[in-house]
């Protein structure tokens, strides 16, 4: 597929420009159409299928330039310069747990993260944000494998499944998933989410396990354990915002 976007834009070959503004292209084998989609904080994205002629994404791109133009401003208005600041403080309201950072930058320096109970230390050689947020997805992760597998497992009993195998991840684009061998995938961005909503995505990815599916079957499933689970659904799906920037670039 690079070769062939390379017929679109010979500088950007996985990319299209829109008034100077990128579009990502991914090429996905399990892709039927050409989908666009929002990956915050600042990302438009083209999921192409294998195969797909360069001249037919980009007629796809130009036919739907307004809704690229709405959807880059309205990642904009979520997404202000201030909203890009390295934190001074994280907290996840998911555990109750908040921790205070302070950065300390010389020449010299190796780069590392030190954790204690309620500060976080980041020594780098230079102030590259960059390689502060790095280190700082790097943390996320390990306290999402941390705190989620050992919740998930709890929730587990209380449903009566066994997940046979439990990933946590940085995704940009889903809370959670569940395959069909039972393994399932959490966001260790979650953490930055009220708890009720993290424990809903958890009996929703554990009812998987039961019905991997959306049926009603599924759902009354979901009901059995989590009465207000249409309001839950809903709010995840708009919790997006909750996430700091820094856990979402790359």
């Amino acid at each position: 597929m690079t070769e062939q976007l390379r017929l679109i834009d010979d500088e950007q070959p996985h990319a299209w420009h829109s008034e100077g503004r990128p579009v990502s292209i991914r090429e996905s084998r399990r892709a039927k159409r050409l989908v666009l989609q929002m990956i915050p904080p600042y990302t438009l994205e083209l999921v192409v299928p294998s195969g797909t002629r360069p001249r037919d994404v980009e007629l796809f791109l130009i036919e739907n330039k307004d809704w690229i133009a709405r959807a880059q401003s309205e990642l904009q208005t979520r997404y202000p310069a201030s909203r890009l600041a390295l934190p001074d403080f994280i907290e996840f309201p998911s555990i109750g747990r908040r921790w205070e950072v302070n950065y300390i930058v010389g020449s010299g320096l190796r780069s590392y993260l030190k954790h204690s109970y309620e500060c976080l230390q980041i020594t780098t050689p230079d102030s590259r944000e960059d390689r502060i947020r790095s280190l700082l997805r790097k943390w996320l992760l390990k306290q999402g494998r941390r705190y989620l597998k050992s919740w998930l497992l709890e929730e587990a009993e209380i449903v009566g499944v066994k997940p046979n195998k439990i990933q946590v991840r940085t995704q940009r684009t889903r809370w959670g998933s569940c395959s069909p061998r039972g393994n399932i995938s959490l966001n260790a961005s979650v953490l930055f989410l009220d708890r009720a909503l993290v424990r809903y995505l958890l009996i929703h990815e554990l009812c998987h396990l039961q019905h991997l599916d959306h049926s009603a079957r599924y759902w009354n499933a979901v009901q059995a354990f989590e009465p207000d689970y249409r309001l839950l659904d809903q709010q995840l799906t708009e919790s997006w915002c909750e996430v700091p920037v820094w856990a979402l670039s790359r």
